[in-house]
């Protein structure tokens, strides 16, 4: 319990050994207390150098030589109470160079972390990953680009069960999909909003189909030919690019409609 005390109050091995050993010998010279504490002289007179600066014990002179000793058990208490004090004045001065710690720390450019789904068996895993970055952002909306060309429906595979069980997790969550289909018939030429991803899951995952889901500071991102290859990526600044890109996207999507049911 003493030595469990003596960590918690900030002294490594050698340091609470040598404090031990001051405690139960009481006044001694360097040596004696080196010897007791089963450590070098040399490293033993440091450290109590350093107890002695700390004010957690004492030393005097008794015949020319130096001796080191605890005192009195409220020197320790003083210890404490001292620590407590300097704590609280610099969690106050935190407090006030916190905006220019904030600051120099965005000023350092983040590389991104990185990680890649390969094959149907990852699938899954892809789509999970999904749900675990927007809880852990408590994120109550994500954004899905999807794709949807006469070109893929000719070698169609649907996503079908993978789709539904992100759907019903999603749910489970309480996480909302704003969702964007580029159709076309050859190749992606307008875009669809969706007000459900019940049909995302009658989506092709074939040909060249490729999803993008944006999830906070996190991209996601999927292509499907012969075997799906998926990539996320963390990054808040590409992330922050491709939201814009969404947001830019989906006004030309709202003008697309607005243009078909005019004419």
């Amino acid at each position: 319990m003493i030595e469990l005390f003596l960590k918690k109050l900030g002294l490594d091995q050698k340091e609470s050994l040598v404090m031990m050993s001051v405690i139960k010998l009481g006044a001694q010279p360097s040596s004696v207390i080196a010897r007791h504490a089963k450590i070098d002289r040399t490293t033993a007179y440091r450290i109590l150098k350093k107890l002695t600066e700390k004010k957690l014990i004492s030393s005097s002179k008794q015949k020319g030589v130096t001796v080191f000793y605890l005192e009195k058990l409220s020197d320790i208490n003083h210890y404490i109470e001292k620590e407590s004090e300097r704590l609280n004045e610099i969690k106050k001065e935190f407090k006030e160079v916190y905006h220019d710690l904030e600051t120099m720390r965005s000023n350092i450019q983040k590389l991104p972390r990185i990680q890649i789904y390969d094959g149907f068996d990852q699938l899954e895993n892809f789509y999970r990953d999904i749900i675990n970055r927007a809880v852990e952002q408590k994120l109550l909306l994500i954004r899905i680009l999807g794709s949807n060309t006469f070109s893929q429906q000719l070698e169609k595979k649907e996503l079908g069960e993978v789709v539904k069980s992100f759907e019903k997790d999603t749910k489970k969550h309480s996480i909302e999909t704003d969702i964007l289909i580029a159709q076309g018939n050859l190749t992606r030429e307008w875009l669809t909003s969706l007000n459900s991803m019940e049909i995302m899951a009658n989506l092709p995952a074939a040909g060249g189909a490729t999803n993008v889901i944006l999830v906070g500071e996190s991209v996601f991102m999927v292509s499907f030919r012969d075997f799906p290859v998926g990539i996320r990526i963390d990054h808040p600044d590409i992330a922050y690019t491709m939201h814009f890109l969404f947001d830019t996207a989906q006004k030309s999507a709202r003008t697309q409609s607005i243009n078909h049911e005019e004419a």
